[in-house]
């Protein structure tokens, strides 16, 4: 992920959201949100172009989502935290294997034991540090520098927090931050800080609604993403 560009298009959204929306989010608010609440996963949205889009179409029909908890990833972390497996006998692991087969690197790293001993053995100290010491935002953390040995990493870790998109109906969709949704989920961490990548165009017509004289939507009153505007 090209940060620099990230945060460009990311200057751009707020810019039109601003002049184009009467309720327009600051997009690198922080939204709290409850792990066990969010049900799919949402493989075909862009990362790479910046918070606070605004976005219309069918992108958040179900047909587009995936069950989260039935993900390779959730469902591997599962078998490593609950179930106490190596992580060679998990389903994550199995899917980087074959992703070596047919590719010389995966996620910047060059071999499934660099990715074990690596990724996975980052995955395990997240986990013991979320259990014994509770959630903390990944600019909280106290990540390394980023380094040009796997920029893709270290970039993501040490800038952003779990990335989400919000439907037309105010549900959230997850799209990148796996280890972190997982591992709050297992432990049962019911609030979590994410940012959101996309707004459906109909959800941002509800949030215009707070900023309008007629009475709230009360239906959504209690929507994470409408704290900024409920108060």
């Amino acid at each position: 992920m090209d940060l620099d560009r990230f945060e460009f298009y990311t200057a751009w959204h707020e810019f039109v959201n601003e002049r184009r929306y009467d309720a327009p989010a600051d997009p690198y608010r922080l939204v709290h949100v409850d792990p066990g609440d969010v049900q799919y996963y949402h493989s075909g949205l862009r990362l790479n172009w910046g918070l606070g889009r605004v976005r219309g179409g069918d992108w958040d029909r179900s047909e587009d989502l995936d069950r989260l908890r039935e993900t390779t990833t959730y469902r591997g972390l599962h078998q490593r935290f609950v179930d106490g497996r190596d992580w060679e006998d998990t389903t994550l692991f199995e899917r980087v294997r074959s992703q070596f087969e047919t590719c010389e690197t995966v996620r910047g790293y060059g071999s499934p034991a660099a990715f074990r001993d690596v990724r996975l053995s980052h995955v395990d100290d997240l986990y013991e540090s979320i259990r014994d010491n509770g959630y903390r935002p990944n600019r909280d953390a106290g990540h390394d520098p980023p380094t040009e040995e796997n920029a893709f990493e270290t970039a993501y870790a040490n800038r952003l927090e779990p990335l989400v998109a919000i439907t037309r109906r105010g549900e959230v969709v997850w799209l990148e931050g796996f280890h972190r949704f997982s591992i709050a989920d297992i432990l049962g961490i019911d609030s979590i800080p994410v940012q959101i990548l996309v707004r459906h165009a109909e959800w941002q017509a509800i949030r215009d609604q707070f900023a309008d004289p007629r009475p709230d939507p009360d239906d959504y009153r209690e929507h994470p993403d409408v704290q900024d505007l409920a108060a």
